[in-house]
């Protein structure tokens, strides 16, 4: 009797470690827009640099006012964040957890300083695709502000 207590508990106790290590779950927030970023590519250019291309319906977004939801990712170990990047997956969402690939990230600049949340957020700013290649994001979505 003693020996298949010690056997129930000790799948109970395993059981209840494995679910506990399950990663967690998130709102799902993908976007038309987001789709649109996650179809970016990369081409080499005449100098054989890697650059990004982006699809030609994100490209007519250039410069205009798009609203994204998402999760800050903090690129500075601050409370208040001016700078950051968003994803449409929490921080805490490891992609090497079974869940997928690496997200698509933008980063962020916004005119107020906006204080960190592990919660989704939405804001509204101007879209900026870099087609550069360098060392720099992206795509950039500036003056953002926070919409409630």
């Amino acid at each position: 009797m003693i020996l298949k207590k010690t056997v129930f508990l000790f799948f109970f106790l395993v059981t209840a470690f494995a679910l506990k290590a399950q990663p967690p779950t998130h709102v799902p927030l993908m976007t038309s827009t987001w789709k649109l970023i996650a179809e970016r590519s990369y081409k080499k250019n005449k100098d054989f640099k890697m650059v990004p291309t982006f699809p030609a319906k994100l490209e007519a977004l250039q410069n205009k006012l798009v609203e994204l939801p998402g999760y800050m990712i903090p690129i500075n170990a601050d409370v208040e964040h001016k700078e950051f990047m968003l994803a449409v997956v929490p921080m805490d969402q490891c992609p090497y957890c079974g869940q997928g690939d690496i997200p698509s990230m933008i980063e962020v600049k916004m005119t107020k300083e906006l204080g960190y949340t592990d919660k989704p957020i939405k804001i509204r700013g101007k879209l900026l695709l870099n087609k550069t290649g360098d060392l720099r994001s992206e795509i950039f979505l500036l003056n953002a502000e926070l919409i409630k």
